[in-house]
């Protein structure tokens, strides 16, 4: 799957490189040999490939846990439940304060807020630290932080696996939320190594081990439940393990083989543009220079300038100009943090509104959030990977799945209601089921493209020399991770608050409310964000779906 997926990078390096031989053996702006060339295609490739792999497998063992969460607090709940001197006592306390509060009824309410807010605290832990496992990266090296963060991780699931008292249980999901650094660590190494032509394509990568993962870990999650560890290593017996012990310890497993392939086939990309540009030979002398690097690509930028952005169709689709974005990083991250913050709630929320409105069983819910998923890994591999800067510039993306999301929840807020009757089967299904795709659209293309955004506006600064135009800049990559750590940090913001926020909404003021005001204000952050986000025209190329034999 992973040739596949890398394939698209290699076709349009393999455009560049047939530039290369028209251009007389030289890069079209560094002059570089295409024997150099060659070689850090095959880089960028290896990058990919065991970037995608080792996030796939760090999402298995993340997600391991999700469909296990009422049933761990059930457990607990049997344990600690009557003991008011103990943790799980006195959070449930808080939990049924907050239940009350917003007006929801039943005792199956405290387990799915209780659950709620457990992982929203992973998501505040991950807003807290983003940024430090950031500005860390820039410094010693996104290799050495991402393998000391698996470090944390390992000890997390080691902690979990061990959690006879529910406040080790938490404590393994403090230290989880701390350390976890293997997503934003993808990001920024994808980031070091593509370009602005390649970038959305490079961080769908991201998205689809996301999709695939959320996919395939839980049903991994419930199938390990069902095994009995004392069974199975009866030397166990004595050992502070509980029920929910087996997943743990499959996802230590899953942590154990991701950092030990990544300490062997991951290799360093901080400074893998910064090195480049620092022996780049001028375009008289290339062909003295072989050892000067390139990546395949030319990272020299070129500011648009208002004649650019208003030229025909036909001149942009010649060349690609490149405009500096209109948005900050601060302005991307902020708009990260408002989109998670409306659709990660509302996400959470779904699961109430099928119970509610359609009597869902877990089997019903969870095929219908694979659907989604499946969905969303569908679009990144064949539209956003495919298309972005090619056919269709980021910015419209990033609106086209704001807009879609709005449409969702419309669907599925004002349409989705099961009293009519057709054949047995409630009209508003399909509604529900025609909001969810639209939900699936936006779920495989904003935060995608925005990160893609995001990572374009880090690590620029002005070549030096005389043989470099007054506005062109280098994207070396300087303070990436920085950046980039704090864009996810406010987008975990969102993912922890809007879970909160939804769940009072639905209550206090019912489904069709929530549903309705959540998409007319994601509707008018699509305006927002059409104004703000830069525009950078297609080139008109489109790759391939697959690769030729």
């Amino acid at each position: 799957m992973d040739g596949w997926m890398v394939w698209d990078t290699t076709a349009s390096l393999a455009k560049q490189r047939d530039q290369r031989r028209r251009n007389g053996g030289q890069t079209e702006e560094t002059g570089h040999t295409p024997q150099t060339a060659n070689a850090n295609d095959k880089f960028v490739n290896k990058c990919l490939r065991v970037i995608f792999i080792a996030l796939l497998i760090d999402i298995l063992a993340f997600t391991i846990i999700l469909p296990l969460f009422p049933r761990i607090l059930e457990h607990y709940d049997r344990v600690d439940g009557a003991n008011e001197s103990s943790a799980y006592y006195q959070m449930l306390s808080i939990v049924r304060k907050f239940k009350e509060s917003i007006g929801a009824t039943g005792s199956r309410m405290d387990i799915v807020i209780f659950g709620g807010l457990l992982g929203s605290l992973f998501s505040f832990l991950q807003f807290v630290s983003s940024p430090f496992i950031g500005s860390l990266s820039d410094r010693y090296g996104r290799k050495n932080v991402l393998l000391i963060s698996m470090i944390g991780n390992a000890v997390s699931m080691g902690l979990w696996i061990v959690s006879k008292s529910f406040l080790v249980f938490v404590l393994s999901r403090v230290v989880g939320g701390l350390t976890e650094g293997n997503v934003q660590m993808s990001i920024a190494m994808i980031s070091d190594i593509t370009t602005r032509e390649t970038r959305s394509r490079g961080l769908a990568l991201v998205g689809i081990a996301f999709s695939i993962g959320f996919t395939v870990g839980p049903p991994l999650g419930a199938y390990f439940a069902s095994v009995d560890l004392i069974k199975v290593f009866p030397a166990l017996e004595g050992w502070p393990i509980n029920s929910y012990s087996s997943p743990a310890l499959f996802a230590f497993v899953l942590i154990v083989i991701e950092s030990i392939y990544m300490a062997i086939a991951l290799p360093e990309t901080l400074n893998f543009k910064k090195k480049r540009h620092s022996v780049a030979p001028a375009k008289s002398s290339a062909t003295s220079d072989p050892s000067a690097s390139d990546a395949g690509d030319s990272t020299l930028r070129k500011r648009s300038t208002k004649k650019d952005q208003g030229a025909s169709k036909e001149s942009a689709n010649a060349t690609t100009p490149v405009a500096i974005p209109t948005a900050t990083p601060n302005q991307l991250s902020l708009l990260h943090f408002l989109f998670l913050f409306f659709f990660s709630g509302m996400e959470f929320t779904l699961t109430f509104l099928t119970h509610d409105r359609f009597q869902f069983t877990h089997v019903q819910q969870g095929k219908y959030l694979a659907m989604l998923g499946i969905l969303s890994a569908c679009v990144q591999g064949g539209y956003v990977r495919r298309f972005a800067h090619k056919l269709v510039a980021e910015r419209d993306i990033v609106v086209q799945g704001m807009i879609s999301c709005a449409m969702g929840l419309g669907c599925i807020g004002l349409l989705a209601v099961p009293p009519v009757q057709y054949t047995g089967q409630p009209i508003g299904a399909a509604w529900l089921y025609v909001g969810g795709m639209c939900l699936g659209f936006t779920s495989g293309t904003v935060v995608t493209t925005l990160t893609s955004l995001a990572s374009l506006a880090t690590g620029l600064r002005k070549p030096a020399g005389p043989d470099h135009d007054e506005d062109e800049e280098i994207d070396e990559g300087s303070d990436r991770g920085r950046v980039l750590g704090t864009f996810r940090s406010l987008g975990q913001l969102g993912r922890s608050l809007g879970p909160l926020a939804a769940c009072s909404a639905y209550w206090l003021l019912g489904s069709k409310i929530a549903y309705g005001v959540s998409a007319v204000l994601i509707l008018l952050l699509s305006v927002y964000s059409d104004a703000i986000l830069p525009f950078v025209p297609p080139t008109g190329r489109v790759l391939p779906a697959k690769k030729k034999n």
